[in-house]
């Protein structure tokens, strides 16, 4: 095939007969219309000389045209193309005499990722083309990227029929012109045979030792050089050969039902109706709030599993009493609502102060399903409510007062119980410490016991 190209490149003679006739043509149309007063009819009479020397050159053109390359078809003028491309081919691999590169990616969407890999492979064999490598994962979602090797004949083709195989999301096209490229390394190739066989032929005739390492070396050194570039000018030539597309197919997305959860709440102190309550209430130390939990379902997918946490305090979440609807099951527009009775403890709600206000958090989480009962992602929503505590400003009384005291000396106690419990690993050292310091003591007793009385000085004896 590459030959056969090349062949039709280098034989040049028969475009140029073409241009020489059209050019003849075009005189011959320019001179018949100076040529008479008629001339409108004479530049009638002269367009048919014209247009049958065009005919003849299309006619000798006609058997070379059959050994060129298809020329390449637009995405617009192809019901293939008007399906599957959003941007037109606008490249034509038609051989101008110029080594091209033709490189392609498209990127697909499909239901199926596998299918459409295998369908994408079978429109490229039946092309003639090559799979030139493939990568396909499956988790965390399908995935596939294909290269493709196929003739540039085939590129336009190739290209809308891939499209097609998917939903195109993205392609992008190029054509690199590696003539001068080409001609240089063949230029230096030459260059480099000429030299190797040039020095090939020095070896032969060397005496001396030294000339023939020195000319061996040399003669290695261009003979690896050529070797290079030879195998550069093979890589530009099997690109120019084979156009390369590469595939990439992704998992369509997956659009999932109208799922949602709305959580509300409201405190208040009335037992009756709590859900007619506020998000802030101030209560007194001693007393009972209610919670008004509220979860609405504004999604088409039915709710389940309705799960409610308190993330600040540590509510006893299954002691709320359903007042409507149910934990289990909530209909597309359906309501439940919940009441949770917390008392107020000197000031302390759930063992937390409340004295300088305290938010009360509300998570509730749920799991939709769909029409055929499938689950979908789960869904959450959050709300809360603050409540504060009054401080009581009464005297303390007798009882008051004996707690207080009571709380005091436990105080008190608990601290020497932590002090003595520090100090307890190190009473060895301190029993040796002071062992060392009365032992210490005892012997230099001892030793001024022992030790004999000065004798008299001689002023003490004469006083006498």
């Amino acid at each position: 095939m590459h030959d056969a190209i090349n062949l039709y490149v280098r034989t040049p003679h028969r475009p140029l007969r073409i241009l020489a006739l059209a050019l003849l043509g075009a005189a011959m149309v320019l001179l018949s219309a100076c040529a008479g007063d008629d001339g409108d009819e004479s530049a009638a009479s002269a367009d048919a000389p014209a247009d049958e020397l065009w005919q003849t050159a299309v006619t000798e053109a006609e058997p070379e045209a059959e050994e060129a390359p298809a020329p390449t078809t637009t995405a617009a003028s192809s019901p293939d193309a008007e399906a599957g491309l959003a941007v037109p081919t606008a490249l034509t691999p038609a051989d101008l005499g110029r080594e091209i590169i033709y490189r392609a990616a498209i990127g697909v969407q499909a239901d199926d990722v596998s299918a459409a890999s295998n369908e994408a492979v079978a429109i490229v064999q039946g092309l003639g083309g090559i799979v030139f490598s493939q990568t396909t994962r499956t988790e965390p979602e399908p995935w596939a990227e294909i290269v493709f090797k196929v003739l540039p004949a085939d590129f336009s083709t190739a290209l809308e029929r891939l499209a097609g195989v998917g939903k195109l999301v993205d392609q992008s096209i190029s054509a690199d012109d590696v003539t001068e490229r080409v001609v240089d390394l063949e230029s230096r190739i030459s260059t480099a045979e000429t030299s190797v066989a040039r020095l090939r032929r020095l070896l032969e005739e060397a005496v001396d030792l030294e000339d023939v390492a020195a000319i061996e070396r040399q003669l290695l050194d261009r003979e690896t050089t050529l070797e290079v570039l030879r195998g550069q000018l093979r890589t530009l030539r099997d690109q120019v050969d084979l156009a390369t597309i590469t595939l990439t197919i992704t998992q369509s997305p997956t659009v999932p039902p109208d799922t949602g959860i709305e959580v509300a709440a409201w405190v208040s102190d009335d037992a009756d109706d709590p859900c007619l309550g506020a998000q802030h209430l101030t209560a007194d130390p001693d007393s009972t709030v209610y919670l008004c939990l509220e979860v609405e379902n504004p999604g088409a997918s039915t709710l389940t599993d309705v799960s409610v946490r308190s993330l600040d305090v540590r509510l006893d979440i299954g002691a709320f009493e359903t007042r409507q609807g149910s934990f289990d099951r909530i209909e597309p527009g359906g309501l439940l609502v919940a009441v949770l009775e917390v008392p107020v403890e000197d000031g302390r709600l759930a063992g937390r102060v409340a004295t300088r206000g305290l938010e009360i958090r509300l998570e509730a989480e749920a799991v939709p399903v769909d029409a055929e009962g499938t689950e979908l992602p789960e869904v959450s929503g959050s709300t809360y409510v603050w409540l504060d505590s009054r401080t009581d400003d009464s005297l303390p009384g007798f009882a008051d007062s004996v707690s207080d005291g009571a709380g005091f000396l436990r105080t008190i106690v608990g601290v020497a119980l932590v002090v003595v419990g520090v100090l307890i690993p190190f009473l060895p050292f301190v029993a040796v410490i002071i062992a060392l310091v009365w032992w210490r003591r005892r012997r230099r007793r001892a030793r001024k016991q022992a030790s004999p009385p000065p004798p008299p000085s001689a002023s003490s004896a004469a006083s006498p």
